[in-house]
């Protein structure tokens, strides 16, 4: 379990016996919700901007407080180097900047009721909505493009010490567009410019590479996702000292694999690992059994066959095999997006056309329900599984070229240099729709105080494209509505809850008024 780190104690505010009062209203609709958390939108009272809201319920993580400071440390860690990029003034020719499609956050604090993060504000849906509407994605246009961004976000927070831990379609969001769609669809016809939207989000799980190996043994995460050394660690709080010594701590490219079933995912439709019982689906995962339909097998197009060797690739069972994000922006599949001066060719020993695919009877192949990921609000600390299924032997195809490189896929098609690569991607650039948030004010800000809880209200009346210039006759009349005009007001009660995370009494956070986070 990760070491305590300092939170709000029973602190007394020289400054007021109040609680501050929050600076934030809410919608009474959500954006999206989970396990132990709903997220909604939300306008800071003072700039008028528009932000995520996200209300994790302190009664779902007492005891369990340690998971949050990592998330909140984590964030603020991330959006700090984000700007330390973006200040840089460093040019970057690659299509997707990876710390573009990573969430930012702005503000955290915490509410009778819950621990609030405030993020920069997405679109409605997700990736797996989109997948589900669709059935499935196009390859060229959508799967490709995608993926690239996804493999993008990745790389960044691999380079700075970070790995998600929980990369799926429900946790990649979209940007708002504040720019006509027309013109992106027109400069990007040749793939869909929504790819430049995608935000990777929820960092409940995320930790940091450099973490202890209780830490990196945790069995976290969504188990069609899983890669086999999480599975490994499946009820290792159960055995024997000596015998949990031998399990390795697993790594970074725990992700690579999980952006492998996302890939899979958005070109079929289905998942690849996914049995009609959690058991067989990590036997499955254990022995990089996945399942193609043999037309899908049979067709040997370029296209085609790059997106089933880049999928092989990251579903290589032996982590000290599998390839890193940093080496998989040279796959052909993805290359296009990137631009790099290395000269080397680190995936030619790796390419293997040939696989024998399974066709067992066991894989399910109707659409998939929205993923649950068994958090470790419920296991870290005590992880209660059961034991995990032993891994097979990894193919040997991985190891080594076994047949000459097919017409469909020669040596020369996966390793030459892509004529005229930069200034594609140079041009792919320009379809971009990221811009760095500025800062709030710290007046307008929490910081970490223990406040009263956000006001909520039945809608906004700012426009979505014009949100960084409200009128301030509508937040003046938002404020002052009473109650009995549709304004629904909470957590205005003079006795509140006890407080969860003090331990203090009934009326604690009264006395907490203006204590930090200390992250």
């Amino acid at each position: 379990m990760a070491s305590e780190l300092m939170w709000p104690q029973d602190q007394r505010s020289s400054a007021s016996d109040e609680a501050i009062r929050c600076k934030y209203v809410t919608k009474n609709t959500q954006l999206g919700d989970g396990c132990f958390s709903v997220v909604k939108e939300c306008m800071n009272v003072q700039t008028q901007e528009r932000y995520a809201m996200k209300l994790i319920s302190r009664k779902t993580v007492k005891g369990k407080l340690w998971l949050i400071q990592r998330e909140v440390k984590l964030l603020k860690e991330v959006s700090s180097r984000i700007r330390e990029l973006e200040s840089s003034g460093n040019q970057c020719l690659d299509s997707f900047e990876g710390h573009h499609h990573v969430l930012q956050l702005f503000d955290y604090f915490e509410t009778p009721q819950n621990i609030v993060l405030v993020s920069q504000l997405c679109d409605h849906g997700d990736l797996y909505e989109k997948i589900i509407e669709a059935g499935s994605l196009d390859l060229s246009k959508q799967v490709k493009p995608y993926t690239a961004c996804l493999l993008s976000a990745i790389h960044f927070l691999h380079s700075n010490g970070v790995m998600h831990r929980d990369v799926k379609a429900e946790n990649v969001i979209f940007r708002l567009r504040i720019t006509e769609l027309d013109e992106f669809a027109r400069r990007g016809s040749n793939y869909d410019y929504m790819s430049h939207d995608l935000v990777l989000a929820d960092f409940g799980l995320a930790t940091k590479l450099d973490s202890s190996d209780d830490e990196l043994k945790e069995c976290v995460g969504t188990i069609s996702y899983l890669a086999p050394e999480v599975v490994k660690c499946r009820g290792i709080s159960r055995l024997a000292p000596s015998d949990s010594k031998k399990i390795k701590p697993y790594g970074a490219l725990i992700d690579v694999w999980a952006l492998g079933v996302l890939t899979y995912f958005m070109m079929t439709g289905y998942m690849p690992f996914d049995c009609d019982t959690d058991d067989e689906t990590r036997k499955c995962i254990s022995e990089g059994d996945y399942y193609v339909e043999d037309a899908l097998r049979e067709d040997e197009a370029l296209k085609n066959s790059c997106f089933w060797n880049f999928v092989h690739l990251c579903f290589t069972v032996d982590s000290g095999e599998r390839p890193s994000a940093h080496e998989l922006r040279k796959h052909p599949f993805v290359q296009e997006f990137f631009h790099s001066d290395d000269e080397s060719k680190p995936l030619a020993d790796k390419i293997a056309l040939r696989k024998t695919f399974s066709s067992s009877s066991i894989h399910k192949l109707g659409t998939p329900s929205r993923s649950s990921t068994f958090s470790n609000l419920a296991h870290l600390g005590h992880i209660d599984l059961t034991t995990n299924q032993t891994g097979g032997s990894r193919d040997q195809e991985l190891s080594r070229i076994r047949e000459t490189l097919k017409k469909t896929l020669s040596m020369a098609s996966i390793t030459s240099p892509r004529i005229g690569s930069m200034s594609k991607a140079r041009q792919n650039k320009e379809n971009s729709t990221f811009r760095l948030e500025p800062l709030p004010p710290s007046s307008s800000l929490m910081n970490g105080s223990f406040s009263l809880t956000p006001e909520c209200t039945s809608n906004f009346t700012t426009s979505p494209n014009i949100s960084n210039n409200p009128s301030s006759n509508d937040l003046s009349r938002l404020m002052s509505a009473p109650e009995s005009s549709g304004t629904a007001v909470t957590g205005q009660s003079t006795t509140p809850n006890t407080d969860l995370l003090s331990g203090g009494d009934k009326g604690s956070y009264f006395r907490n008024a203006g204590a930090r986070f200390d992250l």
